[in-house]
């Protein structure tokens, strides 16, 4: 059988901060073709005639006038990020129709990124959905600020006139849920929300498959990441290790608290709640916020972090591989104060190499559970896990091969 893997985000260079449907695309990509359980083939923007084929931004004009300009996806705005998912669409839909038989398996790893699910549910194929967020959950959330239930807005905002970025969001998503054969979601509560704002889906179309730990550079075991020797708790002593030697890394003592953040800079991470609690903290700490302004809002939610910071936390940008692997060793406790989190990568990775964690009550909440929007709550908590000391947790590392074979299994079971 064939695998079709539509994945708007795959195969870019891990210096580009695209968040976790980066990383699970990248690491499903990786798991198959090294244990081959189906043909893979997968249509992603690198693959598809080259980069500009697929990321370009109409500026302006219609039809052969059109301008395009190249952006990297991470810095597009709104309408510029639609603007790409509808040639990825186009693109990668024509791909499809002219190149594979309707008895392959389309694989796509998103909604509003993936292909246009009601031609190809028409043409026979059979399609599977990751979704690595409910865009209308997403929506309503941050865009209408709750002011309307997902479900409400489902029904209500799902109209043919609506501008294209907004048929998007509902549209698209219906349609996706429609032509799916299965849907793969993180977490049960994700599930629960899809069958709240579409009914008449039946649940067994949805599967609960959470990711584990996706470590870009290999897979955590007792603390450590497999294949780098160097690294473990007891990093204080740095003259000796060359990655600290040669890299921008801080420079900690040995009796230093460490509070780490790791998540793109956009606002629904909710960085700045953590900011907000810190001048409640009454023990010593050093706050490093780990992270590259992505997406739409990112520069400006940046610019208000760092003011916000004052001097008084470090900015260390995107992290990847041995650097993170370093970092997250080193801190003693990681914050997840996010407004939404679908599954929380960053988390899995935080409690495989040992961290303490403390995280807002999102999809993806785990070890000490708070509202980080209440400051005086989030400091509190914080206040009670320096004067435990620098101790860390037991690794607790998520085998992340599970989740790749049980989605293999899913796909072959539709073949």
């Amino acid at each position: 059988m064939e695998v079709i893997y539509s994945a708007a985000h795959a195969e870019f260079p891990d210096s580009e901060p695209l968040g976790g449907g980066k990383a699970v695309a990248d690491y499903l990509i990786r798991e198959w073709q090294n244990r081959q359980p189906f043909a893979l083939r997968v249509l992603s923007p690198r693959g598809l005639r080259g980069v500009a084929a697929v990321l370009r931004t109409a500026e302006e004009g219609h039809g052969a006038e059109r301008r395009f300009t190249e952006a990297p996806l991470h810095q597009m705005s709104e309408l510029q990020y639609a603007r790409f998912c509808r040639e990825f669409e186009r693109t990668v839909t024509a791909r499809i129709l002219e190149h594979a038989s309707a008895s392959c398996v389309v694989l796509s790893n998103d909604v509003s990124e993936g292909p246009d699910f009601r031609v190809l549910g028409e043409h026979g194929y059979r399609i599977v959905t990751i979704f690595h967020v409910d865009v209308v959950e997403y929506f309503t959330r941050f865009y209408l600020r709750g002011w309307l239930k997902p479900q409400t807005a489902a029904r209500w905002l799902d109209q043919p006139w609506m501008p294209d970025v907004l048929r998007l969001v509902f549209e698209k998503q219906r349609e996706c849920v429609r032509h799916s054969a299965r849907i793969v979601v993180p977490s049960s509560p994700m599930k629960e929300m899809i069958l709240r704002c579409y009914p008449w889906c039946e649940p067994g179309k949805i599967a609960v498959l959470p990711w584990g730990n996706v470590a870009e550079m290999g897979k955590w075991k007792d603390g450590r990441l497999e294949g780098w020797r160097n690294a473990g708790p007891g990093i204080e002593n740095q003259t000796d290790r060359p990655l600290f030697q040669s890299s921008s890394l801080p420079v900690f003592q040995a009796d230093e608290f460490v509070i780490m953040t790791l998540s793109r800079l956009s606002p629904e991470k909710g960085i700045e709640r953590l900011l907000r609690a810190l001048p409640l903290v009454r023990g010593k700490c050093r706050v490093l916020i780990c992270g590259a302004p992505a997406y739409m809002k990112g520069r400006r939610y940046e610019r208000k972090l760092r003011r916000m910071a004052n001097g008084r936390v470090e900015f260390l940008g995107h992290v990847t591989g041995q650097r993170k692997a370093a970092l997250l060793q080193r801190a003693d406790l990681f914050v997840s104060p996010s407004l939404h989190e679908s599954y929380g990568l960053a988390i899995a990775e935080a409690e495989a190499a040992g961290c303490r964690i403390i995280s807002h009550n999102h999809y993806g909440a785990s070890g000490t559970v708070v509202d980080c929007g209440d400051r005086r709550a989030l400091a509190d908590a914080i206040n009670r896990m320096i004067a435990a000391g620098r101790t860390r947790k037991e690794p607790r590392p998520v085998s992340s091969s599970t989740a790749a074979e049980k989605l293999a299994e899913l796909l072959v079971s539709l073949a």
